[in-house]
C-alpha cells in the first residue's frame, strides 16, 4: 500500500525482523540498529544513507526524499525479536540510517511504538534525530531510561539558520532543535548534541564550532561526538550541486579530496579534533552540571 502527499510517496512494506546486526570496525560500540523508515523527507544534501535507495533501483538524489518506505509492522517484528531466547538485551541504536522522527512518524507512530516495546522488554536504547517530534515521546523515553537505559542524540551541524536551511532543506531549524533538547532534559531524558557532520570549509570554523557547543551547553546538553563529513558515491550529486550553488570555490577542493577517499585526510581529522577539544576546554565552565563530560572520539554513521 502506498500513500502520497504533495511531494512524497510513502510505500508500506512488511519486514521479517526489526533489528539489523551491525558489524563494522568504524562503529565498535554499535551492535544492533533499528530504522523504522527507509528514505527521509529531510532531504539533507550530505546524507550518506542515500545509497540505500540504489539497492531498490531508485535515484538516490531525487527519490531519497520523495519515496519513503514505511516498515508498517516494525513494532510487532521488534517484539518478536526481543522475545527470542537468544536475545541478551543488548543496546539498540535507533535512527542510524534515516531519521526515526521524520514527518511520516506523525502518521505511523512506529518509533513511538518501538520505544514502548523496548521499555516493555527492558532493552536499553539510543536514538539519533534532528526532529522536534521527539518531544512527543519524552515520557516514554524517560521511563525507558529508568527501566533499562536510554540516550537521545540531537544531530546539529550548524546553528546558522540560513546555512542549515541550505544543508537540511526540510528539517526543523537548529533553534527549534535546541529548544527541544532543553525540554527533553527538563523531562528527565538524557540528551546530548552531535556535531554531525562537520563539513570542511563550511561548518568547521572555530567560532562556528564554539557557537554550537556553547548553544548545546546553554540548553542543558552535553556534546556526544563530532563526525567529519564522509563522502559516499550516492551523495556526490546532491552535495556537489549544493557546492556549485552556494560554495563554488570549494567544488574543486572537494572533488580533489573526495575523488580518492571517503574521508578527509587524516591530518585534517586530527586538526579538527584538536580544534573541538580546544573549544571544549575553553567552554568547560558552561558544561551542564547534571551531564558529565564524555569523550568525543566515538563516531556513529549518521544519515541526518
Amino acid at each position: 500500500m502506498s500513500h502520497d502527499d504533495d511531494r512524497t510517496r510513502y510505500i508500506e512494506i512488511t519486514v521479517q525482523s526489526a533489528l539489523t546486526r551491525v558489524d563494522s570496525a568504524r562503529m565498535p560500540g554499535l551492535k544492533w540498529s533499528l530504522n523504522p523508515y527507509r528514505g527521509c523527507k529531510h532531504n539533507c544534501v550530505y546524507c550518506y544513507a542515500r545509497y540505500t535507495h540504489e539497492f531498490l533501483e531508485l535515484d538516490p538524489t531525487k527519490d531519497f526524499a520523495q519515496t519513503v518506505y514505511v516498515k508498517r509492522n516494525l513494532p510487532q517484528a521488534l517484539r518478536a525479536d526481543l522475545r527470542k531466547s537468544s536475545w541478551q538485551r543488548e543496546h539498540v541504536s535507533i535512527g542510524t540510517a534515516t531519521d526515526p522522527y521524520q514527518p511520516a512518524e506523525g502518521r505511523y507512530q512506529l518509533t513511538r511504538n518501538a520505544l514502548l516495546v523496548l521499555r516493555e522488554q527492558l532493552t536499553p536504547a539510543g536514538l539519533v534525530t534532528k526532529n522536534t517530534m521527539a518531544l512527543r515521546d519524552a515520557d516514554i523515553m524517560a521511563s525507558l531510561s529508568r527501566a533499562a537505559g536510554f540516550h537521545l542524540i540531537m544531530s546539529i551541524s550548524t546553528i546558522d539558520p540560513v546555512l542549515a536551511r541550505q544543508l537540511e532543506p526540510d528539517a526543523p531549524t537548529p533553534q527549534q532543535r535546541l529548544r527541544t533538547v532543553q525540554q527533553l532534559v527538563e523531562a528527565g531524558v538524557r540528551v546530548s548534541v552531535a556535531l554531525a557532520p562537520v563539513l570542511p570549509g563550511i561548518t568547521d570554523g572555530e567560532s562556528q564550532l564554539a557557537e554550537l557547543i556553547e548553544a548545546a551547553y546553554d540548553h542543558g546538553a552535553e556534546v556526544a561526538f563530532h563526525q567529519p563529513f564522509r563522502m559516499y558515491s550516492a551523495t556526490r550529486a546532491s552535495l556537489f550541486a549544493y557546492l556549485k550553488t552556494h560554495h563554488p570555490h570549494l567544488l574543486e577542493p572537494y572533488q580533489r579530496v573526495y575523488s580518492v577517499r571517503q574521508d578527509p585526510p587524516r591530518e585534517y581529522r586530527w586538526k579538527l579534533s584538536d580544534r573541538i577539544e580546544r573549544v571544549r576546554r575553553r567552554l568547560a565552565p558552561r558544561q551542564p552540571a547534571s551531564q558529565p563530560m564524555t569523550p568525543n572520539e566515538g563516531q556513529l554513521q549518521l544519515g541526518l
